[in-house]
């Protein structure tokens, strides 16, 4: 047996396969908010059936139920990652991620279970300790009893969508901290590397310019919105949705900008006989139209070093990096 957990910034996701040889899949959100560790506060939470933690002066609220509070009382939601690895500035992030990664994987029911885990590339626009990141995670699911080992985020969304491309894409995970690009030639990874800010960058950048909250905004997006039609919601909308179009213009570009930087610095070391896709997967690319817009935003991009077969989403964006860790957890047991 082997399961497989995504560490995302904004949502964690496990996947495990049942008996019928069908994979199972449960998501929590990745964030946290703090209030005072009062009787009345606790009354509240027990009887609105609320997940939370607490210490001697702090009651964390969690998961899903964080994000919802957090909107109410017009809060930040907290996350005890940042920018797509443990966040350097959250005391209580370990304890916090402990709780989220037993909720959505249990304990092993056999010791030493394989569980492969998702990591970012090392980024190229920033200093981010990865190897900090890997190694706390890997404490974290071995104490629940697993074996954790741990696979690039993005060649995992090459493993679940490339199977007929003989495991050939290019494979962009747009993430809330960050965004992981991996080129696999028949499962040997050529390029590797990921683009710190990316969803939170969006939400932040979109709230500031319309005079907003990131969490507003964030709930903006997730409820829906059309990327190649601003006009195309709730009126009273129309100015953060129109701030957020932007930021992923500029996203999009960015990342394709990189992509050709990345090539650039191995100067011809990388050659791809063949014309492979490029797969597009993550929370941040849900939105209406979002391929469309990086198509719109690929043309544009002169002199691209490889060739391009097609452009498409993932099966499931918000599933597939889990469902290809345990793609390769279980073929690491076989």
């Amino acid at each position: 047996m082997a399961k497989s957990v995504d560490i995302g910034t904004c949502n964690l996701v496990s996947a495990s396969q049942d008996n019928n040889n069908t994979i199972a899949y449960k998501t929590i959100r990745d964030a946290f908010l703090d209030l005072e560790n009062e009787p009345s506060v606790k009354n509240m939470l027990k009887m609105s059936k609320v997940d939370y933690i607490e210490s001697e002066d702090k009651i964390y609220i969690i998961g899903d139920s964080a994000v919802t509070m957090a909107n109410i009382f017009r809060r930040e939601v907290r996350r005890p990652l940042s920018q797509g690895v443990i966040s350097p500035g959250e005391l209580e992030a370990e304890k916090i991620l402990l709780v989220l990664l037993e909720n959505i994987l249990g304990r092993a029911k056999i010791q030493g279970e394989t569980c492969f885990f998702s990591i970012p590339g090392n980024p190229s626009n920033k200093d981010a300790d990865v190897v900090y990141h890997s190694a706390m995670f890997t404490k974290m699911i071995d104490s629940l009893g697993y074996r954790g080992v741990a696979m690039n985020e993005s060649s995992a969304i090459v493993f679940a969508n490339c199977a007929t491309e003989m495991f050939s894409a290019i494979g962009i995970s747009f993430g809330a901290g960050m965004c992981n690009i991996s080129m696999l030639y028949q499962t040997m990874s050529a390029l590797n590397f990921s683009l710190v800010n990316s969803g939170d960058w969006l939400d932040a950048s979109a709230a500031k310019a319309v005079g907003s909250t990131a969490s507003r905004i964030q709930a903006i997006k997730e409820k829906g919105i059309n990327l190649m039609d601003v006009n195309d919601g709730d009126p009273k909308n129309i100015r953060e949705r129109e701030a957020l179009t932007v930021y992923y213009k500029s996203l999009i570009l960015r990342v394709l900008d990189a992509i050709k930087t990345e090539f650039a610095k191995r100067k011809g070391d990388i050659a791809i006989p063949t014309a492979i896709p490029i797969i597009l997967s993550g929370g941040t690319s849900l939105p209406k139209g979002f391929k469309e817009l990086f198509v719109e935003g690929f043309k544009t991009i002169k002199d691209f070093p490889i060739e391009i077969s097609d452009i498409r989403m993932a099966r499931s964006p918000l599933c597939d990096v889990a469902g290809g860790l345990l793609i390769a957890a279980m073929n690491s047991e076989s």
